[in-house]
Formats: structure tokens, sequence, C-alpha cells
């Protein structure tokens, strides 16, 4: 879950991170808002890895990679943020990738995530209980063509999924 700071949101692709003189940073994930002003110092970066809200980012070019780290949502529990200048400044077309840290058994850390219904892979869909491939590929057009999940129950309307086998996936799933 992003922290205070950050202000999340539903767009389709990019996500923006603002800075503001206080340093405080808003990401909006997904709505599409008319800005007042297009500044071109603004920076494209992806983030990927052991992070909260992975995806593309619009960022002001002065924003530091912890700048954007912290506007994903900050990076998850077993995330090696030690291999990452922090400070470093990002760069337009920037690829950041957290590595995964696991410190014990990786499976059962695995294994107590969440999965993002926004973001998962088909791949992931399938490993929730009762989601099979066939399952997993309708969430997958349900989304491209409705859009975002706003909340989890929202799953439900997607054909096949009804109050029984929400009950299976609840606890596992996230938006």
């Amino acid at each position: 879950m992003p922290d205070s700071s950050v202000l999340a949101a539903n767009t389709s692709d990019v996500n923006s991170i603002n800075h503001h003189e206080s340093n405080s940073i808003h990401a909006n994930n997904g709505v599409v808002q008319p800005e007042q002003h297009t500044e071109s110092t603004d920076a494209i970066v992806y983030v990927t890895g052991a992070i909260q809200s992975p995806g593309l980012y619009k960022v002001a070019a002065s924003s530091t990679i912890g700048d954007v780290i912290k506007g994903a949502g900050g990076a998850l529990p077993y995330g090696d943020v030690e291999s990452i200048n922090l400070a470093e400044t990002v760069t337009g077309g920037q690829h950041i990738h957290i590595k995964f840290n696991f410190h014990g058994n990786p499976e059962s850390l695995l294994r107590n995530q969440k999965i993002n219904i926004n973001t998962a892979t088909i791949k992931e869909l399938d490993s929730l209980p009762g989601i099979g491939p066939t399952m997993a590929k309708r969430i997958e057009e349900y989304r491209q063509s409705k859009g975002a999940f706003t909340s989890i129950e929202d799953i439900k309307h997607v054909k096949g999924i009804g109050d029984g086998l929400f009950k299976k996936i609840r606890d596992k799933i996230t938006v």
C-alpha cells in the first residue's frame, strides 16, 4: 500500500508521480486528469520487481530513484533496496528494478502475498484457488474491456466468479 504522502487512483498504463515544493509525492495510478500546465521536464520510468505497484511512471526529471520507489508504494518487505542508489536522479526511459532478497523460505513469503487483480498475469491469476487458465483469461479480458477493478468485490462481475469462488480468493487478492 502506498504511504500516506501518495494519492492513488487508477489509470491505464502510465502513473504520474508529481513533486511539489514540500517534496511530497502524489501518484495517479490510472485516472488521467487534465494538467494545468505540462512541463517538458518530465521523464517516463519503468519500475519492476519487489515493489508494491510496478509499472510505468511519469515523474519530474529532478526525481530520485527513492522518490519513484516511494511513489510506487515502496518496496515489498523482501525488496533489496540496499543495492540501488536511492539518491540517483532518474532519466527518461530508465528501468528501475528492485531485486528480490529472500532470507528464509521464499515460497512461504510469496504464498502470503496478495495478488493484485489489476496487474496480475494470467499465470499469477491461475495460481489462485479455483481460478484456472480459462478463468484467468476471462479476468484479463474483463480488465481490458472494462478497465481496472476498483474493489476486490468487482471481480464477481467476471462471468463464472460468484460468491462461492469469491470467498475462496478474497483473502488472497487486492486491487
